[in-house]
């Protein structure tokens, strides 16, 4: 299963890489990069903490269903309740009704993946709570990744939320109404995206090994 994870993971890194590429080749010369180019940048940045997301979902996704531990799985509401907005976990029997002839194993699943699909990682604090969901120790190594994977989290919300305003600056036209953004910055958060995602695969290869 983590082979299948790093694949997908694999493959969303090198749309990163790839986004970088093309900016690097519309950009080519020096002088004051357009808007319209910083722009390819700001859609890395969305998609860099995309791709964080979607590999904590598929780690969490693997592990979850298996946790011996039923407290682990107690912050999981029954399926179909989180659509409807209500998160609380606590259900009544005749809640059932709706999944007779499904197996526990196929409830706990299906409830698992509706929650997944509705859950965001706002920074760090939110990543060392899924891990330790799931009973993967934080490493220094890992912790030593938080600074940059929450600067680009912060950068993500405010382009997502903001369009990427200046709040410091007052709205004028060109360039000043947005927050300043470069190549060097995209690529130091996408670095810091692969050596944390390496050192938890680390760990998960080493634990599963010892589990054996």
């Amino acid at each position: 299963m983590l082979d299948d994870i790093v694949y997908y993971f694999d493959k969303n890194f090198l749309r990163l890489r790839n986004l970088m590429a093309l900016y690097s080749t519309l950009t080519t010369g020096r002088g004051r990069k357009s808007s319209y180019h910083l722009d390819l940048l700001r859609s890395t940045t969305v998609l860099a903490h995309s791709t964080l997301e979607d590999y904590l979902r598929s780690v969490l996704m693997w592990k979850l269903p298996s946790m011996a531990d039923s407290t682990k799985l107690n912050q999981v509401p029954l399926v179909g309740m989180s659509l409807t907005g209500n998160r609380e976990t606590k259900f009544k029997l005749g809640d059932l009704v709706a999944y007779r002839g499904k197996t526990v194993d196929e409830v706990i699943e299906a409830s698992i993946v509706e929650y997944l699909g509705m859950m965001s990682f706002n920074n760090t604090t939110d990543i060392v709570s899924a891990m330790r969901s799931i009973g993967v120790e934080v490493t220094e190594p890992m912790r030593d990744c938080f600074p940059l994977l929450d600067e680009m989290i912060k950068r993500r919300h405010n382009i997502v939320h903001r369009a990427d305003r200046d709040g410091s600056r007052r709205i004028g036209s060109g360039n000043h109404a947005y927050k300043s953004i470069s190549l060097i910055k995209v690529k130091s958060w996408i670095n810091e995206i692969d050596k944390f995602v390496n050192e938890v695969n680390g760990h998960l290869r080493q634990t599963s090994t010892q589990t054996r």
